[in-house]
């Protein structure tokens, strides 16, 4: 399956993790959820396994895919009944320059 999800925060894991409070990475994470949840109402059920990619499109500065982490953990933690090694066994990510901010996310079942 296909999904696109727009207006996602770019956060970087270098800022998610360099002394931000857990109060603001609270807020993130539940913007995040408010967000996705409002593009996509499903949870990926976790009576399978899957592969999944993460190809992200910044208007500006693109993260390298390293980076790009955090906003993959934000984004499993939503769209995943569970995201532990046995569901999410396997992820790539992408990151290039686009002319507007979104992800596009393709799981599959192994």
């Amino acid at each position: 399956m296909l999904i696109k999800l727009e207006n996602l925060p770019k956060i970087s894991l270098n800022q998610w993790y360099s002394g931000c409070h857990w109060t603001k990475r609270k807020k993130i994470k539940d913007e995040y959820k408010l967000i996705i949840n409002s593009q996509f109402d499903k949870l990926i059920p976790k009576s399978e396994s899957y592969k999944v990619r993460y190809d992200f499109h910044f208007s500006k500065r693109p993260l390298d895919c390293s980076n790009a982490v955090a906003m993959v953990k934000l984004i499993e933690d939503v769209i995943f009944e569970d995201d532990n090694y046995k569901i999410v066994s396997e992820i790539t990510i992408s990151s290039k320059k686009s002319s507007k901010d979104y992800v596009v996310i393709e799981w599959i079942n192994k």
